[in-house]
């Protein structure tokens, strides 16, 4: 149970104010730029410019979302480095 007392500690002296990873940003570029040229670059019928940057945002987006939602860290019996 001590364990848990401590990760406790350890999220409440994180800083709230952070919203984005800057240090993720790049994937995050990287995954709109894919998914946009390759919805602009791949259908046979063609695509207009702002739809394929649509889906690529929706596409970054989503990523986004999950990446800072999923947990990366998991404890179990203590810290582990």
């Amino acid at each position: 149970m001590k364990e848990l007392n401590d990760l406790k500690d350890e999220v409440n002296n994180l800083d709230k104010n952070r919203v984005l990873n800057k240090e993720n940003l790049l994937k995050y570029i990287v995954i709109f730029a894919v998914v946009t040229l390759s919805t602009f670059l791949i259908p046979t019928c063609g695509v207009l410019k702002s739809q394929a940057i649509t889906v690529g945002l929706v596409a970054a987006t989503t990523f986004a979302t999950i990446d800072m939602v999923y947990p990366h860290k998991i404890y179990v019996n203590g810290f582990h480095s």
